[in-house]
């Protein structure tokens, strides 16, 4: 079902689509304190209408760092074919007088097919700048060639596949066919940014280098739904000490150059943050790297002998 009316009265003033343009002229022509700024065109995607009110208040939040126009659009494919639109200005103080403002257009596209989202998409943005697509859910039938050849950098979150085997093919094919010329941000990946981070900084040392070779064991704990944050994070390490996946293993093993074996451990846990630990084991090297609850720090514990 759509969402409901209350719901969608926050998204500013509903005007018809192809008013669009005229009206979002009006919103600055009687008011000199306020400018609007935009760098780049940023677009959430979702067929989910539970996220309706959650990325209403993302984009309230990435606006006040990042002047863009944003479009926020979903779209419900199964629904009799209507198409609405909101406007709204987004706005912050800037040097205590004036307030410089993002433009948010919002859509609901009821029976919506990937004509129509392209329509809208490439009809309302701004000029030339680049289009940065946060979506949403699986890589539906919308999401296809003449839409993602417009796309500058691809936002995601591989956790939230139900097929991430099927995804990352297509998300393969569609990458051999753009080429570097579409950049892809995979939030599963990002989550473990901070662990990376701490990890590496344990083996700036030459000498503790020296013990990379000796690692046997990798051990990452995470939380439900949270597992291919854990995967990509493993393989990250196995690639980065040489190893290859051993196929002929039962388990997340991974050979390494010298012939021997490296294991790996996930362990799900049913709260928490989305990468709670890492611990990295082997002959004479212990390394361990940990995050509490939500807190914005990781602990790091490491040994060489």
């Amino acid at each position: 079902m759509p969402p409901a009316e209350d719901l969608l009265s926050r998204l500013g003033a509903e005007v018809p689509l192809p008013k669009i343009d005229r009206a979002l002229k009006d919103l600055w022509a009687d008011d000199e304190t306020k400018t609007r700024a935009s760098l780049i065109n940023f677009a959430i995607y979702s067929e989910a209408p539970s996220t309706l009110a959650r990325n209403n208040n993302l984009l309230d939040k990435i606006t006040a760092e990042h002047a863009c126009r944003a479009l926020l659009i979903l779209c419900l494919p199964d629904r009799p074919q209507r198409a609405r639109a909101w406007i709204n200005a987004l706005c912050r103080p800037y040097q205590g007088r004036q307030e410089v403002c993002s433009e948010q257009i919002s859509f609901l596209l009821e029976g919506g097919d990937a004509a129509q989202v392209q329509n809208v998409v490439f009809a309302h943005l701004d000029s030339d700048l680049p289009l940065v697509v946060w979506w949403q859910g699986g890589l539906t039938q919308n999401f296809e060639e003449r839409f993602y050849s417009r796309i500058d950098t691809l936002i995601m979150d591989s956790s939230t596949w139900a097929e991430p085997a099927h995804e990352f093919a297509r998300l393969a094919a569609v990458r051999a066919d753009r080429g570097a010329l579409l950049d892809v941000r995979d939030l599963s990946w990002t989550r473990s940014h901070f662990l990376r981070t701490a990890l590496a900084s344990c083996f700036q040392d030459a000498n503790a280098r020296t013990h990379l070779p000796l690692i046997e064991g990798i051990e990452i704990t995470h939380s439900r739904d949270q597992r291919s944050a854990a995967l990509m994070l493993a393989g990250w390490i196995a690639h980065r000490l040489g190893a290859g996946l051993a196929e002929d293993q039962s388990g997340l093993v991974f050979t390494k150059p010298g012939g021997g074996l490296l294991k790996a451990l996930l362990v799900e846990k049913d709260d928490g943050c989305a990468l709670q630990a890492l611990k990295l084991n082997g002959p004479g090297i212990q390394v361990a790297v940990t995050r509490e609850g939500a807190s914005a720090f990781v602990h790091l514990c490491a040994s060489c002998v």
